[in-house]
């Protein structure tokens, strides 16, 4: 004997039998639900590497402008000490410039007297010359004092065209104009 079976306790469904519509429906329903999380989570993944892509450029970016500032801070270092050595150098110069200055209107005193001295001496000596009867010793003694001053007058000149000569050296290191050095006067 074959129990029998009641239909309504039966709770598996039927093997042949096709499934309820709500559970399709449930089961398309799902599927979009899992389908839009798997879009969604794509999406949320590709803008975290985007993120993070960018975080990196940033990051990279920020470490260029802190080298960048390290480097223009020692290149400002740099200039304001080549700055004040200029500036030395620049005031060292105007007070070798303002010496050699001083120098040189000496050295043109000096040679201005030089210059009335040997006037006076050669009109003494054209003096002497037109009065040579007086004494043949009288015209050499004034010959060696010509000759003595001339000389001085010479070594007065040299200095003075070193001088001159400095002094446009210096003014050539302090301006890129060359300057002609001041007209002397010919002896």
């Amino acid at each position: 004997m074959e129990p029998e079976y009641d239909p309504a306790l039966m709770t598996e469904p039927r093997a042949g039998a096709p499934a309820p519509l709500w559970v399709w429906l449930l089961v398309v329903a799902l599927g979009a639900i899992s389908a839009y999380a798997v879009y969604a989570a794509m999406s949320e993944h590709q803008l975290y590497l985007q993120g993070e892509s960018v975080r990196v450029d940033l990051a990279q970016q920020r470490d260029r402008l802190k080298a960048n500032v390290a480097d223009l801070g020692r290149q400002v270092e740099q200039a304001n000490r080549s700055r004040s050595d200029v500036e030395n150098a620049l005031k060292q110069s105007r007070a070798n410039t303002e010496s050699a200055s001083a120098q040189i209107g000496d050295l043109q005193g000096q040679v201005g007297q030089m210059r009335e001295k040997t006037g006076d001496l050669e009109r003494a000596r054209s003096a002497a010359e037109a009065s040579a009867k007086e004494a043949v010793s009288a015209k050499e003694a004034l010959e060696r004092e010509v000759t003595a001053l001339k000389g001085k007058l010479a070594q007065t000149q040299k200095k003075l065209n070193a001088a001159l000569a400095d002094l446009t050296k210096e003014r050539q290191q302090i301006s890129p104009a060359p300057v002609p050095p001041p007209a002397t006067p010919k002896p």
